[in-house]
């Protein structure tokens, strides 16, 4: 065993060589729409890039057709007899490439990754001209077909070249890195692994594939080795079983704890590809009463919903931007998100596995927003456009410790063509494909659509769009009765604007344009005791962290953002109610917040004073004097009928280890 060890530690000191040389491309693109008319008049850009400005100012007609992207790049005559590769990270939604005036290939999807193989199109030692054909159009065969998101036009995700040996671990599988390790079983005593590994290259060739798991200290924990030998149609997969003893496992926020897999390409001896890949080791359940278990204890999903969607950029996120949405969840003491509307940032799942955030992460099948929607379209096409996405992300994804849930539908409606039996060909599919996560979706419906996939969240409109929020009580009763042998989520939402604030308090009309920030803080703290007292429900997403962009509503403010965010558009200002979810779920950070101080000036002198704050006891001062400590309820500290005077009162909360201001003016 040590002469292997020997052995194998010598291939894997070869590294140093450059087997695979990966290089981003995202900068000094020619971009041209519709308004220049040709690649005369195309202006320089660089990458992550959109082009729909007028969808993030709130036009419903925003533009909806094709961007031309075009960059020359250099081939060395070196890279003659390699394979090059170039691997688009989303474009919005269908992209068309032509190299050197040849037409290379289609991909329709805007939210995942995708390759084209470059090798045969390319002039070596000479500038080679790429082309990329953007079209985000509206088409009933490229998924979502509904929903209220925008969609985005460009290549708003990196974009890279990947030169490899002929011999190399597949480029081409659906843009996943060509390694999935399978957690068969794990324990806390032993993890029995088997990493698949394919493999592209010559007919007949004979590879050899050596993995090691690594410690983050780089310290190897096991290594193994197989033989695959390459079909004739160029492809070939290897099987590696792996078993890791006494494991130290990835427990979610508490200890995010992560190995590394490295898995090396050698053709007689020679090393000839490399591709490392992260390793949480996990084991996870849910059950209809105990709700969800991480690692054979109970651990409360207490998450968000999160679009990727911000403010002046819209998709084309930059990673220090991915890293300030992860920030402010993490403040707000979330421990779970729902990557909704569609695959997220592959920058994002990076950031989740290193906080210990789960993550659900959902395919692009939207049901409607509006009466004129169609969600499912029954036809071969869009079918096979909606397994091809599925696909794509269970393979883009699966080596994330993070993603324990795939996302199937959301808020489907059976009604017209109904979408039921083609859910249970994608459920049955993921189930196929990684049988070691569970599927789950959004309903708002009743119906044996809600019996598919192994766990359903409701979508409650209880306080916001009908109903009072008090309603929950009585709709949670209901489930226990009648469909307590479902596994259960929930997740609710209210809109909200921190410019809006009066005296009275009432649900507002939804689809209006007054939203109160009062009434949503209301709506949360009324849902939060019922759902807390709750432990049946295996998860609890609250819609949403963030306000997105929604240019065909005109509710709110009418600036065309889905206003129901915990935070704004612009990320500038966390609404009350996002104190409230921290004074409850964040223990770890000291914390206290005087609430509704955007509410100024009031009319009545005799006012409730309301405080979040995750101390024992909270004290108010009011121009100075003391009213006095309290304890709190689910964070909460208030103290009613306090007497201001007429114009500025200074307002002044402490705890132990906290403080917080705030002036408020009277009439």
């Amino acid at each position: 065993m040590k002469r292997i060890w020997i052995l194998i530690a010598g291939v894997f000191m070869l590294t140093q060589l450059s087997a695979r040389d990966v290089i981003n491309i995202n900068r000094d693109w020619r971009f041209f729409s519709h308004t220049e008319g040709s690649s005369d008049r195309a202006q320089g850009v660089n990458l992550p890039h959109m082009w729909n400005n007028d969808a993030l100012s709130g036009r419903n007609d925003y533009f909806r057709g094709v961007g031309n992207y075009m960059k020359d790049i250099a081939v060395p005559k070196e890279w003659a007899g390699r394979r090059i590769f170039v691997r688009f990270g989303g474009a919005g939604t269908v992209a068309d490439l032509i190299v050197n005036g040849r037409y290379v290939g289609e991909h329709r999807g805007g939210y995942s990754a995708f390759t084209f193989d470059l090798t045969d199109y390319l002039k070596y030692g000479e500038n080679n001209s790429l082309w990329v054909i953007v079209n985000n159009a509206p088409r009933l065969d490229v998924l979502p077909t509904a929903g209220d998101i925008n969609i985005y036009g460009g290549l708003y995700r990196d974009v890279e070249l990947i030169v490899t040996d002929p011999s190399h671990i597949a480029v081409d599988d659906y843009a996943s890195e060509g390694v999935y390790v399978h957690q068969k079983e794990v324990s806390r005593e032993k993890a029995d692994l088997e990493t698949v590994v394919r493999v592209r290259g010559a007919a007949g060739k004979t590879l050899t594939v050596n993995l090691a798991v690594e410690t983050p200290n780089r310290d190897t924990v096991v290594v193994q080795g197989a033989k695959v030998k390459i079909a004739g149609d160029g492809r070939g997969s290897a099987t590696v079983p792996v078993i890791v003893g006494n494991p130290t496992l990835w427990d979610g926020i508490e200890n995010p704890y992560m190995y590394t897999v490295r898995v090396q390409l050698a053709d007689e001896g020679r090393v000839c590809d490399e591709v490392t890949v992260p390793l949480g080791l996990r084991f996870f359940s849910v059950d209809p009463k105990q709700g969800f278990l991480l690692n054979g204890r109970p651990y409360r999903i207490h998450g968000v919903v999160h679009y990727e969607d911000r403010a002046s950029v819209g998709i084309a996120l930059k990673q220090y931007q991915i890293k300030e949405d992860l920030d402010l969840i993490t403040e707000m003491g979330a421990n779970a998100v729902r990557a909704a509307g569609y695959p997220h940032h592959p920058g994002f799942y990076d950031e989740c596995d290193r906080r210990g955030i789960l993550v659900w992460s959902e395919m692009p099948f939207i049901g409607p927003a509006y009466m004129t929607d169609k969600g499912y379209i029954h036809t071969d096409d869009f079918r096979r456009n909606g397994e091809q996405q599925l696909y794509e992300m269970i393979f883009q994804q699966f080596n994330h410790p993070s993603v324990v849930f795939w996302g199937i539908f959301s808020d489907q409606d059976p009604r017209g063509d109904d979408p039921t039996d083609y859910i249970k060909g994608l459920n049955a599919m993921a189930m196929q494909e990684d049988p070691s996560r569970m599927t789950t979706a959004t309903s708002n419906q009743d119906g044996p659509i809600n019996f598919v996939t192994d766990l359903i969240v409701w979508d409650l409109p209880f306080g916001w769009k009908e109903g009072m929020p008090g309603d929950l009580k009585i709709w949670l009763e209901q489930l226990q009765k009648k469909w307590g042998s479902l596994c259960s989520g929930i997740t609710y939402g209210a809109g909200a604007s921190i410019y809006h604030q009066e005296d009275s308090l009432y649900r507002p009309n939804y689809l209006g344009n007054w939203h109160p920030e009062r009434w949503q803080t209301s709506l949360h703290e009324q849902y939060f005791p019922l759902v807390n007292e709750s432990p049946f429900l295996w998860g609890w997403f609250v819609a949403n962290m963030f306000d997105y962009g929604a240019a065909g509503r005109d509710w709110g403010e009418g600036t065309g953002t889905d206003d129901r965010g915990l935070v704004t558009f612009d990320r500038k200002y966390r609404k009350d109610a996002f104190y409230f979810y921290k004074a409850n779920w964040n223990k770890a950070e000291p914390m206290v917040y005087i609430a509704q101080k955007r509410w100024t000036p009031r009319v009545k002198t005799t006012q409730t004073i309301r405080v979040y704050s995750n101390a024992p006891e909270v004290e108010l001062l009011v121009n100075g004097a003391s009213l006095g400590k309290k304890t709190g309820a689910n964070g909460v500290f208030l103290w009613e009928n306090v007497e201001l005077k007429r114009g500025v009162n200074a307002l002044e909360a402490r705890s132990d280890t906290g403080i917080d201001y705030a002036d408020i003016r009277v009439l």
